[in-house]
C-alpha cells in the first residue's frame, strides 16, 4: 500500500498544492523586484559619477 505524499510548500512547509505556495511566491518576487531596483539605482548613479568626471576632465583641458 502507497501513501499519497503530502504536498506542502518548499519555502513555508505549509500545505500546497505547488512547490511554493503564493504567499511565498509573491513574497519571493518582491525581494527580487527590490534587489533588481537597487542594483539599477546604483549603476545609474555610477554612471552620472562618470559622466561627471568626464565632464570636469573636458572642462579643465578646455581650460588649459
Amino acid at each position: 500500500m502507497m501513501t499519497e505524499k503530502k504536498k506542502v510548500c518548499m519555502i513555508c512547509g505549509k500545505p500546497s498544492e505547488t512547490s511554493i505556495c503564493e504567499s511565498c511566491k509573491a513574497h519571493i518576487q518582491g525581494e527580487a523586484a527590490g534587489e533588481k531596483q537597487k542594483a539599477e539605482k546604483q549603476v545609474l548613479v555610477g554612471s552620472e559619477v562618470e559622466k561627471d568626471r568626464r565632464v570636469k576632465s573636458q572642462m579643465e583641458k578646455k581650460e588649459k
